[in-house]
């Protein structure tokens, strides 16, 4: 195990709990995560992520609508940016795949190795353990919710991190979401164990994409 592995795959989630910039764990009711192995390169995990028009793979979230790019972006662009304004069709009974509940985000955080982001400040970057640490290794990207769910009480902020843990080893990738308000309290009453199968199964289904891209599975 390399050092790198080590420190990036102990202890997580903290024993404290999870932060994010919107959502703080002091504030936090309902808290979800999940983590998973892959053996492949981390950029090919983070153009997964980043591409709306490829979100097949996705049981949970199988098609995504983005609303407005920030300039100068081109309102044509697939990806997802900072400042990009989209929403999930979120698929919560697979069942019933026809159901769909719309839950309208927005970009508010993406870093990589090339363009390593200030959105977390580098205090908490290095004391919360929440955040890997080396923005060298890490591609990361974060959204927030907006529109109708807020208007209804919901402050929602979730974390992915593709942590590359060196040695030829693969990556890790991390997924996290905090909610607070009124409405976290009925989200964390009536779907907590559904979320938490989601948020397992988007790692498992994303491992499951990138390995196929590079030919590991």
């Amino acid at each position: 195990m390399s050092a790198r592995e080590s420190e990036l795959t102990s202890a997580w989630p903290p024993p404290s709990g999870l932060t994010t910039q919107i959502v703080p764990r002091s504030s936090t009711i309902l808290s979800i995560s999940a983590r998973a192995r892959v053996s492949a390169p981390a950029p090919i995990i983070f153009s997964i992520l980043r591409s709306t028009a490829e979100y097949a793979w996705s049981s949970f979230v199988p098609h995504v609508s983005i609303h407005e790019q920030p300039q100068p972006i081109s309102a044509e662009d697939k990806l997802l940016h900072v400042g990009t304004s989209f929403t999930f069709h979120v698929v919560m009974d697979e069942s019933k795949p026809s159901k769909v509940t719309d839950t309208q985000c927005r970009i508010t955080d993406i870093s990589t190795p090339e363009d390593p982001s200030g959105y977390v400040p580098d205090d908490v970057l290095q004391e919360d353990g929440s955040y890997a640490k080396d923005l060298g290794h890490v591609w990361r990207i974060a959204w927030t919710t907006e529109g109708g769910f807020v208007a209804r009480g919901l402050r929602t902020e979730r974390f992915n991190e593709v942590i590359e843990l060196g040695n030829g080893e693969g990556c890790e990738i991390r997924t996290w979401e905090n909610q607070s308000g009124v409405l976290a309290r009925a989200v964390k009453w009536s779907y907590k164990d559904v979320l938490n199968k989601k948020f397992v199964g988007w790692c498992e289904e994303l491992k499951r994409e990138a390995e196929k891209r590079v030919g590991k599975s």
